[in-house]
């Protein structure tokens, strides 16, 4: 039995539908009370009962909830979690969910004997990094490590079908120009959710990926100019398109994006992820791919 925590969100539900398809058992980890509804009908979630319907086992509960996690993970060979709360709110906070919430679900884990514990991370998490999200992400990454759990620690680039949806597809649907921060002339190593999702399944029975971190990433980087000159390439048409000071303000993107998109332009990462790819056997979806499929109308 393999329990996904975080099977709601976009990345957890196409982990859940990938491993139903291969015919494996699947507990999802989901909650009453779920946003999942709501944010489905934007394509950025997955429905509780859509995935008890693809033939998920419910597990009812929440991170918050101690006794609620020993429920779900008694008589579980295999635990995946990519929960976070960053497009939550309330109690549901990066501490209480991504950080205490995670650090739970490690203890329950190690105490019902579960063999494997696969964990969503970030590139770059560290106890000293400025953004909380990446210090609590490093105090789960220790605390697994610590656990004795057979581990393995996920940390991929930038989402393609997050950030770009955010920079490119918003103002698009708005029909506003779209801002970038700088020049928007770093470049970023940005790869598909899928191919996230696919390189999961790869791992759960792979001894490669056992007791590791896992750097992942696309097939190349790209700087912000360079993609919105491809989806209007591709789109066949001039997108119009401004750019802002450091430190800006872009009114529609959600709070702890605007701070994301300025960090963006202070680094660039580069990747080689010819080893990983073929370690796990996922090709790396393009930019032009996840262009057309996402922008191009067919």
């Amino acid at each position: 039995m393999i329990l996904v925590v975080g099977a709601t969100g976009s990345l957890g539900g196409r982990i859940v539908r990938g491993l139903l398809e291969q015919g494996q058992d699947v507990r999802v980890f989901v909650r009453h009370n779920s946003p999942s509804e709501q944010m489905a009908q934007q394509g950025l979630a997955h429905t509780v009962q859509s995935l008890i319907d693809a033939g998920a086992q419910p597990a009812w509960g929440d991170l918050k909830d101690k006794a609620s996690i020993e429920a779900a993970v008694a008589g579980v060979d295999t635990v995946i979690s990519t929960a976070n709360a960053v497009k939550r709110g309330g109690e549901d906070t990066l501490a209480t969910v991504d950080r205490q919430g995670t650090l739970n679900l490690i203890d329950a884990a190690k105490r019902a004997g579960v063999k494997r514990f696969l964990y969503a991370s970030v590139q770059g998490a560290s106890p000293e990094h400025p953004v909380p999200l990446f210090q609590h992400k490093a105090a789960c990454e220790g605390a697994l490590m610590d656990s004795g759990l057979t581990y393995t620690i996920v940390q991929p680039s930038i989402f393609m079908e997050i950030w770009i949806g955010l920079m490119v597809g918003i103002p698009l649907m708005m029909q506003q120009t779209i801002t970038l921060i700088g020049q928007g002339d770093h470049a970023h190593n940005f790869m598909s959710e899928q191919d996230v999702a696919d390189y999961f399944i790869a791992m759960i029975d792979n001894p490669a990926a056992f007791n590791q971190t896992v750097m992942l990433g696309g097939p190349a980087s790209h700087t912000w100019t360079e993609i919105v000159e491809h989806v209007g390439g591709r789109m066949g048409v001039e997108l119009p398109l401004q750019y802002a000071p450091p430190g800006s303000t872009i009114a529609y993107l959600p709070e702890e994006a605007n701070s994301m998109a300025t960090m963006m332009e202070m680094y660039e990462d580069h990747l080689d992820i010819a080893e990983a790819s073929a370690t796990y056997g996922v090709r790396p979806t393009t930019l032009d791919e996840y262009i057309d499929r996402t922008f191009v109308q067919r």
